[in-house]
């Protein structure tokens, strides 16, 4: 289906009085006008107003472009769940998909968006790591609420003969559980909000240390801002753990421990991090998966930080935030499957700013 064909699916909860202008030119106007810079009402408006020839290319705009008002207004009349599954039911339509993709989930807070508001607006998000493309996105009250919110999002998302990361908070049983009763993976990290298997694990390295075992191990060395990291990243077999814990955590198979050592000047600092999995003791891969994971981080958070001025958007009515940020984020993955034109996301929204042609290409 095309992309005008998923736009369409969007639930119009508007009065039909009140549908002057068809919410399908209006969402497609906000896809174009943030793909080209635009951060606020008043500049989609504006870009509506100069681009309005080319926007008639695709849609008929009758009644040409909603005032920043009107465009606020409808926005925060859109049902968001219908919306986010018309968009990222069309991301994954696009999306090619690798052997064993890994999938990571991380939260967000909308900062500029919460700081007319008493409480934080926070975003969940699935990451393909491997195409860059962010998958769903759920909204939830506080980073507290992540939890259910993940695992909502493995109820939509088909994660099958996937691996799927996720930092400390989600290391839940029932959670565990979900992900391979859908036929997924899982590698996450394990901290003293589980202190019970975060020990026993600890317990598991400090034995196979001492008694000089051969783990299997995969170093990695990078450099860069006047500092050196390696990165040894260990795996252990399950088997190790007490079988009392074995049976209460569904589905592990490996343990992992990653030492960093960061070498400043004459310092190096060494910090460890452990990690519970449902794959194979593969330290390579393993090391390969968790350094994916900080993907979200450095691929999304990043761009929507610096590119769109995410942090710096100042929408604070909870709907339309929320719509916003899906739209950003849908921009964001349309310009990472642009395959033609070799250039950074932000110098590809420069020029689809004033390049009519390179905009549609995208």
């Amino acid at each position: 289906m095309s992309l005008f064909s998923h736009l369409e699916l969007v639930e119009d909860q508007r009065s039909s009085i009140n549908q002057h202008h068809e919410l399908t030119d209006v969402l497609f106007l906000i896809i174009s006008a943030v793909l080209s810079g635009c951060e606020g009402w008043k500049d989609i408006e504006v870009f509506g107003h100069s681009k309005l020839p080319w926007l008639r290319q695709f849609r008929a705009f009758k009644h040409g472009i909603p005032t920043r008002h009107s465009i606020a207004r409808i926005l925060k009349t859109v049902e968001t769940d219908s919306l986010v599954l018309a968009l990222f039911s069309w991301v994954n339509e696009q999306r090619s998909q690798s052997d064993k993709p890994i999938i990571a989930f991380d939260g967000k807070t909308l900062r500029g968006a919460s700081k007319k508001r008493e409480d934080n607006l926070h975003l969940v998000s699935a990451f393909d790591c491997e195409s860059g493309l962010t998958l769903y996105q759920r909204t939830v009250e506080s980073k507290s609420n992540e939890i259910p919110a993940v695992r909502a999002l493995l109820d939509v998302l088909d994660i099958s003969d996937s691996i799927v990361t996720l930092d400390a908070l989600h290391c839940q049983k029932a959670t565990l559980s979900a992900l391979i009763s859908r036929g997924a993976d899982y590698l996450v990290q394990v901290k003293a909000n589980q202190k019970t298997l975060y020990k026993a694990v600890a317990s598991c390295f400090e034995a196979a240390f001492e008694q000089e075992e051969n783990l299997p191990e995969d170093v990695q060395v990078s450099n860069g801002h006047g500092r050196q990291e390696t990165r040894i990243t260990y795996a252990l077999n399950a088997n190790k753990l007490p079988e009392e814990i074995r049976e209460k955590w569904p589905g592990i198979t490996s343990l992992v421990a990653v030492e960093r050592h960061n070498k400043s000047e004459s310092i190096t600092k060494i910090d460890t991090h452990f990690y519970v999995t449902s794959v194979e003791p593969d330290a390579q891969m393993l090391q390969k998966a968790i350094r994916h994971h900080w993907h979200i981080e450095n691929q999304q958070h990043w761009v929507l930080d610096v590119v769109f001025k995410e942090d710096a958007c100042q929408i604070s009515e909870p709907i339309s935030a929320e719509n916003m940020a899906l739209f950003r984020r849908v921009v964001r993955n349309l310009v990472k499957q642009h395959t033609g034109r070799k250039d950074s996301i932000r110098g590809k929204c420069v020029r689809a700013s004033f390049d009519d042609e390179f905009r549609a290409e995208l």
